[in-house]
């Protein structure tokens, strides 16, 4: 069941306004360290991704060499 505030914010059933009005934004915000970690999270993703695609591709350049000079 939702709830329409003046400002149109939608809010769930036991949620305080108040709380969302006089909430600051800043480092310690726990939804800001939760995005910062996410981001981490990704960045070691798109690493991981990228060193295993360089790997292959060094390993079929190396394959071919090899089938090239060695037959």
């Amino acid at each position: 069941m939702d709830i329409v505030v003046a400002n149109d914010l939608k809010l769930k059933k036991g949620k305080s306004v108040n709380r969302l009005v006089t909430k600051q934004w800043g480092f310690s915000d726990p939804e800001f360290k939760r995005k910062k970690r996410v981001a981490g999270y990704e960045v070691y993703s798109i690493e991981g991704k990228l060193k295993g695609s360089f790997t292959k591709s060094f390993r079929w350049i190396k394959d071919k060499y090899n089938h090239v000079v060695c037959g």
